[in-house]
């Protein structure tokens, strides 16, 4: 537990110091977090799928995972052309090469799906946080990205036990195969979670420059970010669970002591970025 601690601490600095970074040095700094995550993550998944990808296709995934970010950083902030965009023409082409190989190798469908996961999962979904950390409220944005996942990590943790103990470990199970741990009480407690801080941020934060532009209520936005997010941040962890069933591992790395590696804390989290990303885009 002490170990747990000391890493979920460290853990919190870092994403403290690089929200410092962003707001009083320069914005592009942050880029640098997603980054790590992007080539850490990659690398990840790609390890504990290696028995089953292509040959070839174990390195030629890390440095996919690694040029994500500086693509994005080159042509969004040197050249006219969006980053984003960049970045989702070099994902397609991952996604046509890996459909060409896999006719060549006369493999099926499982093949490719298993070959193209590391050059996709985690780096386009966490291409949210580079353009979030562009937007006008980038701040807010990333803010919630940042606190609604382990808020909903935690509720789900706490209502989970405290319920499953109540029901003298009958509580009913969410998904037993994927995570035998996981428990439809806990998700509901994750939800709530999820919504409590998404408020806490909505009455601590500057919302001036939302209020101006929203086309929504904004507490009401920020309670369906909240919901919403915390229902995607189960489904990511149930999908990084999936992976790991699959290949027979309890964590996707030991980066972090008690914790796993770096996938086992963004699972969740860079499947809820995607929405809240969106939600800002649109409504916000």
């Amino acid at each position: 537990m002490l170990k747990r601690t000391i890493t979920g601490a460290i853990y919190v600095a870092i994403i403290t110091g690089f929200f410092f970074l962003r707001n009083y040095v320069d914005f592009r700094l942050f880029d640098i977090l997603t980054f790590i995550f992007c080539a850490v993550g990659t690398f990840e998944v790609a390890r504990a799928i290696k028995s089953r990808l292509y040959s070839g296709n174990f390195a030629l995934s890390l440095i996919f995972g690694a040029l994500y970010v500086p693509l994005f950083c080159v042509f969004e902030y040197l050249t006219a052309f969006r980053g984003a965009y960049a970045c989702l023409i070099f994902a397609g082409i991952s996604v046509i090469y890996q459909a060409v190989l896999t006719v060549i190798k006369k493999s099926d469908f499982s093949g490719f799906k298993v070959n193209v996961l590391p050059f996709l999962y985690p780096s386009v979904l966490l291409l949210t946080l580079l353009a979030a950390n562009g937007l006008k409220s980038g701040f807010i944005c990333l803010l919630l990205i940042f606190v609604i996942s382990p808020c909903s990590d935690t509720f789900a943790y706490l209502v989970g036990m405290i319920y499953n103990k109540i029901r003298k470990g009958k509580a009913k199970k969410m998904c037993p195969r994927l995570s035998p741990k996981k428990t439809w009480a806990g998700a509901i407690g994750g939800i709530f979670g999820g919504v409590i801080g998404a408020i806490v941020i909505y009455f601590i934060v500057d919302k001036t420059d939302l209020l101006a532009v929203a086309k929504i209520n904004v507490f009401l936005a920020f309670i369906i970010i909240g919901a919403v997010a915390s229902v995607l941040t189960e489904i990511g962890d149930l999908f990084e669970s999936y992976i790991k069933r699959k290949v027979g591992i309890k964590d996707m790395g030991k980066i972090m002591p008690g914790h796993g590696g770096v996938m086992d804390r963004i699972d969740g989290m860079s499947f809820a970025a995607v929405f809240i990303y969106f939600m800002f885009i649109l409504l916000l």
